[in-house]
C-alpha cells in the first residue's frame, strides 16, 4: 500500500505561478495558443495572427495572462503550459499569483521578465511592460509567490484627477 504524506513544511505554499487568488471580480476567455513551444502558465500574452489566437506578450497590445489548469495534458519537453493550437484561458481581469523576479513592492507596476517567466517591478534587458492596468497587490522577494491584480485596482496617474 502506497504511504501517505508523513512529512508537511511549516507554512504551506500560498499559490502556485498563474493560479487564480480569489473569486474576486474577474474575466476570463479562450484562446487558441499560436506559439510553436506553448506558452506557459502565468505568462502574459497578446493577439496573434489568427481568428482568437494569441501569442507570448512581446510588444503587442496585452489582452490576458494563461491561467494554470492542472487538466491540460502533459509536455515532456514542456509540462507547465498550453500546447501549440490548444485553446487555452486566460484572465484579462481579476487576482492571480505569479512569481517574483526581485523585490517588489504592494502597489507597484508590474513587468514580465520574458527569460526568467518571473514578474518584476521595473524595466530591463528582456523585461516587457508595464503591464497596463496592472499592480502588485504584495510584497515580495525574488522566487516568492505574491498577487498581482489586473485591472482591479491600478494605480491612479498624477495627471489624472479622481
Amino acid at each position: 500500500m502506497a504511504t501517505y504524506q508523513t512529512t508537511y513544511t511549516e507554512r504551506p505554499a500560498k499559490g502556485l505561478h498563474g493560479q487564480i487568488a480569489s473569486e474576486e471580480k474577474s474575466n476570463r476567455i479562450s484562446r487558441t495558443v499560436e506559439s510553436a513551444g506553448g506558452i506557459k502558465f502565468g505568462t502574459p500574452v497578446q493577439r496573434g495572427t489568427s481568428d482568437h489566437g494569441v501569442v507570448a506578450f512581446a510588444s503587442g497590445t496585452f489582452l490576458g495572462i494563461a491561467i494554470l489548469n492542472p487538466a491540460v495534458p502533459g509536455d515532456a519537453d514542456n509540462p507547465d503550459a498550453y500546447p501549440q493550437h490548444f485553446t487555452g484561458a486566460f484572465m484579462t481581469q481579476g487576482p492571480m499569483y505569479v512569481t517574483a523576479g526581485g523585490n517588489v513592492s504592494d502597489g507597484g507596476e508590474v513587468f514580465y521578465n520574458t527569460s526568467t517567466g518571473r514578474y518584476v517591478g521595473a524595466a530591463g534587458a528582456n523585461i516587457v511592460g508595464p503591464i497596463p492596468d496592472a499592480v502588485f497587490d504584495t510584497s515580495g522577494g525574488d522566487g516568492d509567490i505574491v498577487e498581482i491584480s489586473l485591472r482591479l485596482r491600478a494605480t491612479i496617474h498624477p495627471e489624472v484627477t479622481p
